[in-house]
């Protein structure tokens, strides 16, 4: 057996039919028994005809590659198989494939020069050359923290863009809205990144620390009857179970005790204040006054906002929907169940994978893939671009094999 590789790879196949693609993958099985994992993934490169019944895994070893692809034989029958968590993915294309981004909030590291995207894209490396974003060991001030969020975002964006990956709707997570209306052409990359800047400067001003959140698993219905009597409201609808509170920080307290009571599970949020509530009034007040002479481009792609729950007008007057946000709970519930209607695949784009996690609880019919744009390793692109090719998108896989990419 050979040596694990310094990068996981995607083991790409197509065929006319489901037999002929259980011939494929006993072929494999045996082929990565005899090269390198690379050396296979560019010979299967080379022979995909664009043939309609697809499969692939991801790995890291040709043991792993082995295992993996014991799995992918027993799950040829099935129309569709999207298992990021064991590198299998089953697809027909049948038709354009609808792809929806989620945008999070949360999730960044300050590590970028280690990540797996930077090492192995040209446009990444590019991108965090030519942006300087500032480094923080915390969560304060929230404005460098949050331009370290969306500039891994971007980079993403970039690499998704490269492979001819694209979607047709996103959804963003507080922050995150902020980098679905970059995306759908309301701001470029450097005019997004100053705004967030702006934006994290003017909440900290208003941040007197003396709030807090917490996430407490299970949905309104069980969370609402915990905050009689509280001064805290339900601020963030995740996933049907798993709902964001904020308020004052001994009253958060009290309601995690009361969940606890109640056998829900109720983790304080590691944030500084009780954001997305009326404790954040005068930082909606501070941004009303600074989005007075900014201006936006209308959008030119489809966008659900987490502040109404519904997609955005091209002719939203977004000023208003950001001042909105910062008191308003983020409803993304509401939009990814709106969003499910138009996609096909979700593809989480960001440092986290909270959001692709919630996704599935949200509609588990709809296959979610995180790309982790932050780790160390590739296998959360590399799934990525597994799930959008068996599933018919036109990913220019040249760009996957290991040496490629570094040049794109």
């Amino acid at each position: 057996m050979h040596e694990p590789t310094d990068d996981p790879e995607l083991l790409l196949i197509d065929a006319e039919t489901v037999t002929e693609l259980r011939d494929r993958t006993a072929h494999l099985t045996e082929l990565v028994k005899e090269s390198t994992l690379a050396d296979v993934a560019a010979t299967l490169r080379r022979g995909l005809a664009d043939r309609p019944v697809r499969a692939g895994v991801v790995a890291a070893s040709a043991a792993q590659a082995s295992e993996r692809l014991t799995g992918l034989a027993v799950k040829l029958d099935a129309t569709t198989t999207i298992d990021p968590a064991n590198g299998i993915f089953v697809g027909r294309a049948n038709g354009t494939l609808r792809i929806g981004y989620l945008f999070p909030g949360q999730g960044a590291s300050n590590d970028v020069d280690n990540s797996a995207l930077t090492r192995r894209f040209e446009t990444a490396r590019e991108f965090y050359r030519a942006t300087r974003i500032p480094t923080a060991e915390n969560l304060f001030p929230p404005s460098i923290f949050q331009q370290q969020i969306v500039a891994s975002s971007i980079a993403g964006l970039r690499v998704l863009s490269v492979l001819g990956i694209e979607a047709t709707a996103a959804v963003g997570h507080s922050l995150g809205d902020l980098t679905a209306l970059h995306w759908a052409g309301a701001m470029t990359e450097s005019e997004l990144l100053t705004f967030v800047g702006e934006r994290g400067q003017i909440v900290a001003k208003a941040c007197t620390r003396t709030g807090a959140m917490a996430g407490i698993a299970a949905g309104p219905g069980k969370v609402e009857p915990l905050l009689r009597g509280e001064p805290v409201v339900i601020v963030g609808y995740n996933n049907p179970d798993e709902t964001a509170i904020a308020g004052p920080a001994e009253a958060v307290e009290r309601v995690q005790r009361a969940a606890l009571a109640a056998d829900l599970k109720a983790d304080r949020m590691p944030v500084a204040d009780a954001f997305h509530s009326s404790a954040m009034t005068p930082a909606a007040d501070g941004l009303r006054t600074h989005l007075k002479d900014m201006h936006f481009r209308p959008l030119r792609r489809s966008v659900m906002s987490t502040v109404t729950g519904d997609v955005l007008q091209s002719d939203t007057d977004l000023r208003d929907l950001l001042v909105n946000q910062i008191c308003e709970p983020v409803r993304f519930q509401q939009a990814v169940e709106r969003m499910a209607d138009e996609v096909d695949l979700f593809i989480e784009v960001g440092p986290s994978q909270a959001l692709s996690g919630h996704a599935r609880r949200i509609c588990p019919n709809i296959p979610a893939v995180a790309l982790s744009t932050e780790s160390t390793s590739l296998s959360g692109l590399l799934s990525a671009a597994a799930a959008a090719y068996v599933l018919g998108a036109p990913v220019r896989t040249d760009l996957l094999t290991a040496g490629k990419g570094a040049q794109s």
